[in-house]
């Protein structure tokens, strides 16, 4: 039971490693403080500058910790030599990640820590046992727009700290206004000022693809002079297939409005550069073509981002993203607001689950003629996977009939297992009606460290869970009778019993697996209602 005393205690989160998981914790810890001001609209701008804040913090501490084994184990003055330690701790990072650095800090007594408070308006601390700069940070400008502000406080006696505090600012009378309808002409107004702000460019085509009209700014955004001779290289640079697609094509038919087309224009007198420019505009009752120009992107040389309509790109995205596993999409997804450009690899404590459809193999040589086997297996797997989604989890991979799925918390892997075998039993009880075979589950689930990261070539990656969590949370499976869940010791440990009447554990005993020397501890669980029946 939790008493007062425990309710006035500040949660406190010690990071010395970014690789470890850390980041469903902190949003576990920051959102009751969220909650208790009345901010939990901004759980997710407040979640970025928190992310933003960490990685910085921990990087500088790295950095520091990285510079006292340079003094300590290689003798380098380092004060004299901050561009050679800066590559020697890239080159560390990059080749061995955080790890080596991460234990020196733990060995230490050095680590980043967050506090979430309990009264007051103020969000969290962050204590850091080095000088650093909360300006380094990428996220001041959000944390002004969110109306609140970083302020150092002085740390404790003997404390060699820094500290920043989150605070939230009080509104003023501005802030607080509510909105208002613009009448047109206010709204026009502001349209033009937003044009003009932006540099967006205007272009007139005729119906054959002549340019009647051009905006000073459409002329300067391709360094071409502002004078009517530019109009003739305005053109010219315009690519034919934009013509082809919008001007003679298939974007302007029926109400005669495009939106969202990408196409790119290459830049007078300066080779290798481009302009990615996305149009939107309309046709006429006189059948000019009126239409707004705005720059995505400058590029140089050949990365460039592509060109074409964006609603066809979309599309293509809602077919593939179906192909990309939901934790992928959720970390890109993550990565490109803090500004970073691909995954990172992460170490944690996960539940991992193996499901497998028993002799499925089977099943297909003996049924292939008789009904779909793909909408068979399809059937069964949607039921898995919303079992996993449904208490938390990912599904990391499907491999034929079987799934490999990964939990943050032990109790919702067992939850998800119990619900998997619930929909199991439905699915064979329609196919025992119909005349039709059962294919019964078999899971097993371990609990233990692994790491997520990348595993593959450029051209394919896979971001997976990767260790002997992984292989012996497979082998759990392969023991396990069908029908059954089979989970380990391990796993049963970290899971408070008391707390989940629900599930009904069996005893311990010993299995024998590949790859290893000793037994493994491992037992039965099942729905507490099922066992008593």
């Amino acid at each position: 039971m939790t008493t007062k005393s425990d309710l006035d205690i500040p949660c406190k989160i010690s990071v010395t490693s970014l690789e470890h998981g850390i980041w469903p914790g902190l949003k576990a810890a920051l959102e009751p403080v969220l909650d208790r001001l009345g901010l939990v609209r901004l759980s997710a701008p407040v979640m970025l500058v928190l992310h933003d804040a960490v990685d910085v913090a921990v990087k500088e501490m790295h950095f520091d910790a990285f510079r006292c084994l340079a003094e300590e184990e290689f003798g380098m003055v380092t004060d004299s030599n901050s561009a050679d330690l800066e590559a020697l701790f890239d080159a560390e990072v990059s080749e061995h990640g955080s790890q080596n650095i991460a234990q020196y800090c733990k060995n230490n007594g050095q680590c980043v820590e967050i506090v979430f408070p309990v009264t007051g308006d103020d969000i969290l601390s962050i204590k850091v046992p080095v000088e650093w700069d909360i300006a380094q940070c990428g996220t001041s400008g959000l944390v002004e727009a969110l109306g609140m502000q970083w302020k150092q406080t002085a740390p404790a006696d003997g404390e060699v700290v820094c500290v920043y505090t989150l605070d939230k600012v009080e509104p003023d009378s501005a802030s607080a206004r509510q909105g208002i309808l613009l009448d047109e002409k206010s709204g026009q107004t502001s349209i033009q000022d937003i044009c003009k702000k932006l540099g967006y460019g205007l272009i007139r085509f005729s119906s054959a693809g002549e340019v009647i009209a051009v905006t000073r700014t459409m002329l300067e955004s391709l360094r071409l002079p502002t004078d009517a001779a530019s109009i003739s290289d305005l053109c010219t640079a315009i690519p034919f297939n934009f013509y082809n697609d919008v001007i003679w094509g298939l974007a302007l038919a029926g109400e005669g409005v495009f939106e969202n087309y990408r196409t790119r224009v290459y830049l007078a007198g300066v080779e290798g550069h481009s302009a990615l420019f996305n149009v939107s505009g309309y046709r006429d009752e006189e059948a000019v073509i009126h239409s707004l120009w705005q720059i995505v992107s400058l590029d140089e040389g050949t990365l460039h981002l592509g060109e074409g309509s964006i609603l066809s790109e979309a599309r293509i995205h809602n077919i593939t993203r179906n192909y990309v596993p939901q934790m992928v999409e959720e970390k890109a997804r993550e990565a490109v607001q803090l500004g970073k450009e691909k995954l990172i690899n992460e170490e944690g404590e996960i539940a991992v689950l193996f499901c497998d459809i028993v002799g499925f193999t089977s099943f297909v040589e003996s049924n292939a003629s008789s009904e779909s086997i793909i909408n068979t297996l399809n059937t069964i797997l949607r039921r898995v996977s919303g079992s996993v989604r449904r208490h938390k989890g990912y599904i990391d991979k499907f491999m034929g009939d079987s799934v490999m799925a990964i939990f943050r918390a032990p109790a919702d892997a067992l939850a998800a297992a119990i619900d998997m075998q619930l929909h199991a039993a439905d699915i064979n009880g329609l196919r025992s009606r119909a005349g039709q075979d059962a294919l019964s589950l078999r899971i097993g689930i371990h609990w233990g460290e692994v790491v997520i990261g990348n595993v593959g070539i450029p051209e394919r990656l896979d971001w997976t869970a990767i260790g002997d969590v992984v292989n012996t949370a497979s082998r759990i499976e392969k023991s396990c009778h069908p029908g059954s869940i089979l989970i380990s010791q391990t796993l049963r440990d970290v899971v408070d019993v008391a707390q989940h009447p629900e599930i009904s554990f069996g005893d311990i005993f010993t299995i024998h697996v590949k790859g290893k020397r000793e037994g493994l501890s491992v037992c039965h669980i099942s729905r507490a209602a099922d066992s008593k029946t």
